[in-house]
């Protein structure tokens, strides 16, 4: 791939949404550090419409391409961040358990963090997932547990007003889709070779549609994508497919961020992704899901305006204008099937608490 030539559409996407308003720069914050203070932040997953897989520069988290999401709320996460200024190791529980996994993304974002602030210290955090189905993959979990510890951490260091654009700046080194879960609704990561480390960030582009509906079918599998990034970039389809994002969001911004034109771009990139994947010997998708995929593409035959899209796992998920669709669609269906709606403030049921366990938790 020609790098430079990726910079300067990059650039040129960046310049359309400093046109449309939609890039917004952050003020400034002064550090606001207190020994053992404790604050809390939210997050809710996405589903990628424009997706990516594939980091240009692994150590900033810089991906490839720009991307676009849409925001879900079949699950939301709670964390609580303390700030230990004599503190020798940072700490996380995730539901009630050390993990390492996240303790390892913790650490990388933390230290780049700190770097970046001159910060001394450590942090902990006590991060709980709130979920409507039992296990399944492709939900996009990760994202909003990037969201969810970024604000409790900025919140905690800057106080509560910080804006969410400085927020996902820093989620991106938790998880890439977590730079675009900060925001309610559809929002864009601008994210491309060679560019201002500082511009590598999510904007919001719109609230959440009202005219749109949407749902999911949660399957799980037990196939690993950790290493899925560094797989995608290794196919032979990978460049084509990077070109292709570009022209499309050019596109699409052009035309005034279309919500026709972003369902179908959600279709065609879905079976791009994981035609990538498996061009590399990586299946995510399994019988139940593939039969359940070949249903809805014989149902939007006969009906115009349904559409579905699915990540790195083999959860579906469906969305059209029409509520009538996916209610007959998952009438047609014996699969379990979870109603997705516009409400972005669930977690606020949870808040007290889980604050109070948080409290409770640090005290021991």
């Amino acid at each position: 791939m020609d790098m430079g030539d990726l910079k300067k559409s990059g650039d040129a996407i960046r310049n359309s949404l400093v046109e449309k308003n939609i890039y917004k720069i952050y003020g400034e914050y002064d550090l606001n550090l207190i020994d053992n203070n404790i604050t809390t932040g939210y997050g809710y997953p996405i589903k990628a419409f424009e997706k990516f897989l594939g980091y240009y520069d692994i150590s900033n988290r810089i991906a490839y391409n720009p991307s676009i999401s849409l925001s879900t709320n079949f699950s939301h996460c709670l964390s609580a961040c303390r700030y230990n200024k004599n503190g020798k190791h940072d700490t996380v529980i995730l539901d009630g358990a050390k993990n390492e996994n996240y303790e390892k993304k913790a650490k990388f974002a933390l230290d780049y963090f700190r770097r970046d602030f001159n910060i001394s210290g450590t942090f902990d955090f006590y991060i709980r997932r709130y979920k409507k189905y039992n296990d399944a993959k492709g939900m996009s979990e990760s994202a909003s547990v990037a969201a969810s510890v970024s604000r409790s951490l900025l919140k905690n260091v800057f106080g509560n007003n910080v804006d969410d654009v400085l927020i996902s700046k820093y989620a991106r080194l938790v998880s890439g889709s977590g730079t675009r879960a900060v925001h309610n609704g559809i929002s864009i990561w601008l994210s491309y070779p060679e560019m201002d480390i500082n511009d590598c960030k999510a904007f919001k582009i719109s609230d959440m549609p009202k005219k749109l509906h949407y749902g999911i079918f949660p399957k799980y599998t037990d196939q690993k994508t950790d290493n899925a990034h560094k797989m995608a970039v290794k196919s032979i389809f990978y460049q084509s497919w990077i070109n292709n994002k570009y022209d499309f969001i050019d596109n699409y911004i052009k035309n005034d961020f279309n919500l026709n034109l972003l369902l179908k771009r959600g279709v065609q990139d879905t079976l791009n992704l994981h035609s990538v994947l498996f061009s590399q010997g990586m299946v995510l998708q399994t019988k139940d899901s593939i039969d359940l995929i070949k249903n809805i593409i014989e149902f939007s035959k006969e009906h115009e305006n349904f559409y579905f899209s699915a990540d790195t796992g083999p959860s579906i998920m469906v969305l059209s204008e029409d509520v009538g669709l996916i209610n007959d669609f998952r009438d047609r269906n014996d699969d379990n099937f979870i109603t997705g709606t516009n409400d972005f403030t669930e977690h606020e049921k949870n808040i007290n608490s889980f604050t109070k366990d948080a409290i409770e938790y640090f005290k021991n």
